[in-house]
């Protein structure tokens, strides 16, 4: 009796043993087959998915304040660039230059427009064209342009000008930069020496050559002309300027012209070499069209009040101011580089 219940004892535990693996093993053929089932594209894609990170309330805030002060500065920027280019147009048809070199130090500046050195002298040029037409008419019309002159130069000066844009794109900023200073600090000088560098006889040889008995006179009027025009025109390409610091300084030098004459004649000159070096600038990219055509609107305002007002100011006191400007600008952008 005892080795029989012993050995059904035994059937009934073999029995749940067997039982116990059966389920085991149908769990984990389950759990194996649902691992192996083909993924749909949908799963996958959430899988390659990275997870998204929520924003930290100092990085949301920060982006917040940046993308509201720079649609701040694009609305403003017009209004910039109208004001910028009427102060270069006025100061600029007083000195008798198309206003480049107020421009651009403006442009630079990080807290006015912002501009890259290249494309401040780009954008400039394109708003010089416009101050050598509106300024050049307001001195035409009352008398104070040498039209034979300002046809030299302008001719001239279209050769020379895309000459300098080209080579303006081979200088880096820095570069750049202390070459504009330089020349202002340069030029500075040259129309309040006149006087002293033309007093012995230099005027009286100077007045024989451009009011000379007809050809020869004339003849010698254009080579002077449109010498100071390759030199001018060149410089304006470079530097994004209307060329006026070259050709005033050198006509009141070389020429009989009073300064009144010089200004007027040398922004009737510029708009020609302008338009050249500006394409050149376009081409390659340094020419801001949100910030230039705003400029020259200013500049046309400016350069026209400029014109009307510098015929009623002492001569002398024009001088000094185109002396003073040039040497205050060029100290400025060397200071800064």
């Amino acid at each position: 009796m005892t080795m029989m219940y012993s050995s059904i004892r035994s059937s009934t535990h073999l029995q749940k043993f067997v039982q116990g693996r059966i389920r085991s093993t149908g769990r984990h053929t389950t759990r194996q087959t649902s691992s192996s089932k083909p993924k749909t594209g949908a799963q996958k894609k959430n899988e390659l998915k990275p997870k998204e990170s929520s924003p930290s309330p100092s990085s949301s805030t920060s982006t917040s304040t940046s993308t509201s002060k720079s649609s701040s500065d694009n609305n403003f920027m017009p209004l910039k660039s109208i004001s910028i280019g009427a102060a270069a147009g006025l100061l600029g048809s007083l000195a008798g230059m198309g206003g480049g070199f107020i421009m651009i130090p403006m442009m630079t500046s990080s807290s006015i427009i912002g501009l890259t050195q290249h494309a401040a002298h780009g954008t400039s040029l394109f708003a010089v064209m416009t101050t050598g037409i509106a300024g050049g008419g307001s001195y035409f019309s009352s008398g104070h342009v040498d039209m034979m002159s300002a046809a030299s130069i302008a001719v001239s000066g279209m050769v020379s000008a895309r000459l300098g844009a080209k080579f303006a794109g081979r200088l880096s900023q820095t570069q750049l930069k202390r070459a504009l200073g330089a020349f202002m600090v340069c030029v500075a000088p040259i129309p309040s020496l006149k006087p002293y560098l033309t007093k012995k006889g230099g005027e009286r040889e100077v007045g024989e050559i451009v009011k000379g008995s007809s050809s020869d006179g004339n003849f010698e009027k254009v080579a002077i002309s449109s010498s100071i025009g390759l030199f001018s025109g060149f410089m304006a390409g470079l530097f994004g300027v209307g060329g006026g610091a070259v050709v005033v300084p050198a006509l009141t030098l070389f020429t009989s012209m009073d300064h009144y004459t010089a200004l007027g004649t040398s922004l009737t000159a510029m708009g020609l070499p302008a338009l050249v070096g500006t394409i050149t600038h376009y081409q390659a990219g340094n020419v801001n069209m949100r910030v230039a055509p705003f400029l020259a609107l200013g500049s046309i305002v400016g350069a026209y009040g400029g014109g009307l007002i510098g015929v009623k100011i002492d001569e002398n006191y024009l001088r000094l101011g185109f002396s003073s400007l040039m040497l205050t600008l060029g100290l400025r952008t060397l200071i800064k580089i």
